[in-house]
């Protein structure tokens, strides 16, 4: 995927006192959308929050606080960013500036990523992605003379923002006037969010300013992993707001006659980062809120947790153990999907004997020292981008896969599971296909087989998800190692930080028990070796699924399917069984689409939950 470097556009852009040149002398990267010094200054989020926070007639209104939690409202006090950034200006001074747009976009906009460090922002700058800019987006996609050129396609931080300070747009045509409002569909349209989650390396575009950014050598593509699947065409339930800043019943302020609305979005804008909040209070203190951060942690465990579900059984193949593990992304986009240095999801597989003595192993994570064991038959889903060989040479490092985002010109490896909906050939035309790795179109979910000689009895699946590995926090570390540009000690620190605070603990997505079946036992006359209960097949599925279960005893048996609430939604079964293995239809054309529950009951005993997901 490399791009050819030598026709790049790169211009000064001169910020209130010159363009920073440094030791690199690469300067700033124009990019088309409203530039530095147009735009009125921005409004502390503080005086959003005094409103957007607290009670109205008896509910809480959590707007303010949901933000607070949010990485949104830490983009520009992330020590991971900074610690980037200054290996970015390392190897090409100036390119920082163009990872501020997006971090501190109003610290970008007033003109303060001169140094392109992040040195030089400060107060509002520091609160990322904060209200005043979402709220002042327009559509680029529209004609607007204060942004010239017109921007060329979604991504890369090019956004057309409103000059004055006033009117603040949102989603409703009826909101509340304390201050002048307007209705703008752009702020529930899924371009808002590509603005700076289709991200490209400008500095392998023919002429980034004429071509959209997927046109050219992908850093992030999550923007158009959704355009490209089926949730684009789901309507307003497939946007990324539908999962990001799910709809609630409520009011939007604490002001006396503001509407109650059934439909109000929440604003904790939640993703995948589990690390970075708990450390933030080490490098920014009582400017960050602890509590507000532990809950925005807490959302995102319980969406990673949404995001995939897994199925899988076993069985003796002459000799061989084959133990088989699909997992289902459920999400609208890449699974992982985003940033992709050292964010990564695996299965963690545990065999153990009759006597519960554990007897195979993959996947094996060491939460002491954070290391993974990448045995012969482990699954990771990952990206890996990096260097050819003329790019590595250039600036005297190995060629191959590479954290240096700013110097990728290539992926050398990308088998994360795309999403529903998903077309070889579309993806292709995005940058955003796997590599190294295949899915046929239509794929949504991925199989992988393991094989042993040993006697298993029961195999224990776990898919982890982790933010930053230890491989990419170390790097940050080293490659900063007498860095003149890490100002703030950032890549010591932030390794520092990474110790003292679980090292990135990965996050359980999903887990699954997989008792073996004997050779030659697969159905109801034989006699299993104790009660188990198994994934449902399909998930998931639309309308109608299959629940297998089993028992080595008669037994009166009870099977509930129940919504997230822990309410009843429907009794599969409630009478005695025979020993054996026994399939339960459940057809759910009258519920909506969402997460369920079911659960086996076999005499006095909960033998085990299990998810399954309709999706409609």
């Amino acid at each position: 995927m490399s791009q050819n470097r030598n026709r790049m556009i790169i211009v000064l852009v001169f910020l209130g006192g010159g363009a920073y040149a440094g030791s690199g002398g690469l300067g700033e990267i124009f990019l088309p959308g409203t530039q530095p010094g147009i735009v009125e200054s921005f409004d502390s989020p503080l005086q959003c929050i005094a409103c957007h926070t607290g009670e109205n007639s008896g509910l809480e209104v959590t707007i303010g606080r949901d933000w607070q939690g949010s990485m949104m409202g830490h983009s520009a006090r992330d020590p991971v960013f900074y610690a980037a950034v200054a290996i970015a200006n390392k190897y090409r001074n100036g390119s920082g500036e163009f990872c501020i747009r997006c971090h501190s976009p109003g610290g970008w906009l007033e003109g303060r990523s001169d140094p392109p460090t992040g040195e030089g922002l400060f107060g509002t700058d520091l609160e990322g992605v904060q209200c005043d800019v979402c709220h002042r987006m327009k559509d680029p996609a529209i004609p607007d003379s204060t942004a010239n050129p017109a921007v060329p396609g979604t991504g890369n931080g090019m956004m057309v923002m409103q000059v004055p300070l006033y009117p603040k747009r949102g989603p409703f045509p009826d909101a509340f006037q304390f201050h002048s409002t307007l209705q703008d569909t752009f702020q529930v349209s899924p371009d808002l969010c590509g603005t700076c989650h289709n991200v490209s390396n400008p500095f392998y575009a023919d002429d980034p300013v004429t071509q959209a950014p997927h046109e050219y050598s992908p850093i992030e593509r999550t923007y158009s992993e959704w355009l490209l699947s089926s949730f684009s065409a789901m309507g307003e339930d497939g946007t990324c707001q539908s999962c990001h800043m799910t709809r609630t019943t409520g009011y939007g302020c604490i002001v006396p006659g503001a509407p109650l609305r059934e439909n109000l979005p929440l604003h904790d804008l939640t993703g995948g980062n589990t690390f970075v909040p708990d450390i933030l209070y080490d490098f920014w203190g009582d400017a960050v809120d602890t509590t507000a951060l532990r809950m925005g942690k807490q959302r995102a465990v319980e969406t990673l947790q949404r995001a995939a579900t897994m199925e899988g059984d076993a069985s003796w193949n002459g000799d061989t153990l084959i133990a088989e593990v699909t997992v289902t992304n459920l999400t609208g986009h890449k699974l992982p999907t985003g940033y992709p240095e050292g964010r990564r999801a695996w299965l963690s597989v545990t065999g153990m004997n009759s006597d519960g003595d554990t007897v195979f192993r993959s996947g094996l994570y060491d939460f002491e020292t954070a290391d993974l064991v990448h045995d012969d038959q482990i699954k990771i889903y990952e990206a890996k981008p990096g260097l050819t060989a003329n790019t590595a040479a250039e600036f005297g490092l190995d060629p191959g896969p590479s954290f240096h985002f700013v110097l990728n010109d290539s992926i050398y490896f990308d088998n994360r599971i795309p999403p529903q909906g998903f077309l070889n050939s579309a993806f292709a035309t995005h940058g955003a296909a796997p590599v190294g790795y295949s899915y046929e179109d239509g794929a949504f979910s991925d199989r992988t087989e393991y094989r042993t000689t040993e006697a298993v009895a029961t195999f224990s699946v776990v898919l982890y998800y982790q933010t930053a590995s230890k491989e990419y926090i170390t790097f940050l570390r080293d490659e900063n190692s007498g860095n003149q540009f890490d100002w703030n000690d950032w890549g010591d620190s932030l390794y520092a930080a990474w110790e003292r605070h679980g090292k990135s603990r990965p996050v359980v997505m999903d887990s699954l028990t997989i008792p073996v079946v004997p050779t030659g036992i697969r159905d109801s006359e034989q006699f299993p070796l104790e009660a188990s209960l198994f994934q449902n097949h399909p998930n998931p599925f639309n309308p109608s699924t299959t629940i297998t279960f089993a028992l080595s005893a008669p037994a009166p048996v009870r099977l509930v399917v129940s919504d997230i609430l822990g309410r009843e939604i429907a009794l599969l079964a409630e009478r005695p069984y025979l020993p054996g293995t026994h399939r339960v239809q459940f057809t759910a054309d009258h519920l909506p689409s969402g997460i369920y529950f079911y659960t086996l009951f076999a005499g006095n005993d909960r033998i085990a939950t299990r998810k399954l997901i309709l999706m409609k």
